[in-house]
């Protein structure tokens, strides 16, 4: 076993309850204490490489099973039947020792009491000890950004409305008046008004000999011939006419014109009913055809003409269609509030606002309200586990005391080893950025129950389950993506959004107004950006604060990566990464990680000197 396995397994391994001290143990012991003097160097700085143990250049011979595993394992199998050591362990002539003549009573004396001796702060005899706990190996919390709505909501509603016909129908009393221009009969010139008003007409014509008796005059034998021509008319009047007789011959005598069976100048007096009128009434849509914010939609429909006459107040009354159907789209502008939840959930706080959309005074009438949440840490995650100085080490079921010199610096070297491995992956040769992000976006209508953001609010997701996702394939995405998701139609880059928020890769730039009515947001954007790695997240978030480098705006969010130069001004030392601990505490990698910083010294190197320094 290498040295640099050695320090791994001094880091990582929980002690059993066994007791021996060994050459080997001393040697480890020794090793990691000169390891952890030297920690305070980088592996960035220039030569860093020929100060780690048994380094002789990048070319390692062991990197030839970078490709092909297959042959390491051959290579394994060959090896075992060539060491002295195994041939010891499979020969079944090997000594063999009496467990009677080894003193295991301090091992049984842990086993009995194991907290007495191993426990927290607590040394081998008892006293108490400094202990440095490790990091959690368990689910932690994280923070996310959840946003509700205040000011205006604009309601798009179905309207419908029918225009009646309105028939009005009486009984009424009409005067008939036989009147010509000469003759026994009313003198027509006197109905002139009358019939100019409207309240008299003429309904037909009559024969002058047959008609006036009517007004007392019995006809000549020459009747026919002398008067036959003349044109004697049938009037209606609605109301007494004011009338005179026509002139006598050429005397200034006039006919009196009277009917003797009335004794009035009209002959006939009659009651019937009359049509009085037949008027559409369209009051039910006016409220809606008379705004503006409203749209009629399609041409108006009959909606009652069976039968087609009908008798109104004894009147028949004719009309192809007694009423119609209108049908509108409005809109109106109310005041909403959908924040309440929000502000009583005792994981989130308020922390800003956001106008989405202003009034043409230039007040804004919809505001995103900003809530910081956490989200608690799923399942119960490892027991605590520490490094205490004046306790235990264990290798190979071999234990020793260690002394009581706790490191304070083991989380931060775990992040500075995990960062450099991300800087592999994470390096764009083109634009020679570190760390760089995706733009990424989810659409929730304001006030809307339908939500393509729900991100963290469902709760976080492991690494290992993304990955395994988003690797599968969109299936497998809107399978692990929040249910509704599905249910209510989102997008799948939405779905893929989903779940990588819920990783904990993406940071929440803003919100923004993608759709307006009536000048008023009633659709929002919400933009991220997403990394590789929650580690990357991590350190854009704390990194851009330090140099004071901003996100961009929420319509074209910023997320590239950061120049050398930038990333060499980050104090990772000054960091929050308790979020990401447990993720890499098994990813520790020493030779790797500094193979990879090598490799990046070259690319920078190699960088300066194609642009001779520049």
């Amino acid at each position: 076993m290498k040295r640099w396995q050695l320090l791994v397994a001094v880091g990582t391994l929980l002690a059993p309850p066994a007791f021996a001290q060994s050459q080997t143990a001393r040697d480890a012991e020794d090793f990691a204490r000169s390891i952890r003097d030297g920690s305070s160097a980088t592996v960035l700085q220039q030569g860093a490489e020929n100060s780690f143990p048994a380094y002789s250049g990048t070319d390692f011979d062991a990197s030839k099973y970078l490709d092909d595993e297959n042959s390491l394992t051959d290579a394994g199998a060959a090896q075992r039947y060539a060491d002295p050591n195994y041939g010891v362990v499979i020969d079944p002539a090997r000594p063999e020792f009496d467990p009677a003549t080894i003193d295991l009573s301090s091992a049984k004396l842990i086993e009995d009491h194991p907290r007495s001796y191993v426990g927290a702060d607590v040394a081998l005899g008892g006293s108490a000890g400094a202990c440095e706990p490790l990091p959690s190996t368990g689910p932690s919390s994280s923070t996310y950004y959840e946003t509700c709505n205040q000011g205006d909501q604009v309601l798009t509603t179905a309207q419908t409305c029918t225009s009646v016909l309105d028939v009005t129908a009486e009984n009424r009393t009409f005067w008939f008046y036989y009147a010509a221009a000469e003759g026994p009969f009313a003198a027509l010139e006197s109905l002139q008004d009358e019939m100019a008003d409207g309240i008299c007409k003429a309904i037909g014509r009559v024969p002058y000999c047959s008609s006036s008796p009517i007004y007392g005059l019995t006809p000549r034998g020459d009747c026919q011939s002398t008067f036959g021509n003349t044109v004697v008319q049938d009037i209606q009047c609605s109301a007494p006419a004011s009338v005179y007789g026509n002139k006598v011959l050429f005397f200034d005598t006039r006919y009196p014109a009277i009917a003797p069976a009335t004794g009035q100048h009209w002959y006939r007096m009659e009651d019937q009913p009359a049509l009085v009128s037949a008027v559409r009434n369209d009051s039910a849509c006016t409220p809606f055809a008379g705004n503006a914010q409203c749209a009629e939609q399609t041409a108006e429909v009959c909606t009652d003409s069976d039968p087609i006459t009908r008798v109104i107040n004894g009147v028949s009354v004719t009309q192809p269609c007694w009423a119609w159907t209108r049908s509108f789209q409005c809109t109106e502008r109310r005041t909403a509030n959908d924040c309440g939840e929000l502000a009583a959930r005792p994981e989130c706080r308020f922390d800003h606002q956001e106008c989405l959309s202003e009034d043409e005074n230039g007040s804004c009438n919809v505001y995103d309200s900003v809530y910081a949440c956490t989200t608690p840490a799923t399942g119960g995650g490892a027991p605590a586990a520490y490094v205490c100085a004046g306790d235990l080490y264990c290798l190979n079921g071999e234990c020793t005391q260690v002394e009581r010199e706790a490191s304070t610096e083991f989380k931060d070297a775990m992040v500075a080893v995990q960062t450099m491995g991300n800087v592999r992956g994470e390096f764009d040769p083109d634009t020679l950025a570190l760390f760089g992000g995706e733009k990424a976006g989810c659409h929730k209508p304001v006030f809307g129950l339908v939500n393509c953001c729900a991100g963290k609010t469902s709760g976080l997701l492991t690494t290992a389950a993304g990955a395994a996702a988003i690797a599968s394939g969109p299936a497998a995405i809107a399978a692990l993506a929040t249910p509704f998701l599905t249910t209510f139609l989102c997008g799948s880059e939405e779905k893929m959004l989903d779940v990588k928020d819920r990783m904990g890769l993406c940071h929440y730039v803003g919100s923004y107004c993608s759709d307006k009515v009536l000048g008023v947001c009633t659709s929002k954007r919400k933009s991220y950006c997403c990394f590789e790695s929650k580690l990357s997240r991590i350190l854009q978030e704390q990194g851009r604060r330090q140099i004071g480098k901003d996100w961009g705006e929420a319509r074209e969010p910023t997320c590239e990566g950061f120049s050398i130069e930038e990333f060499q001004r980050l104090d990772l030392s000054e960091m929050d990464f308790s979020e990401v601990y447990d993720e890499f505490v098994d990813a520790v990698r020493v030779p790797d990680e500094v193979q990879t910083s090598i490799e990046i010294q070259g690319r920078i190197e190699d960088y300066y000197r194609l642009h001779q320094g520049t």
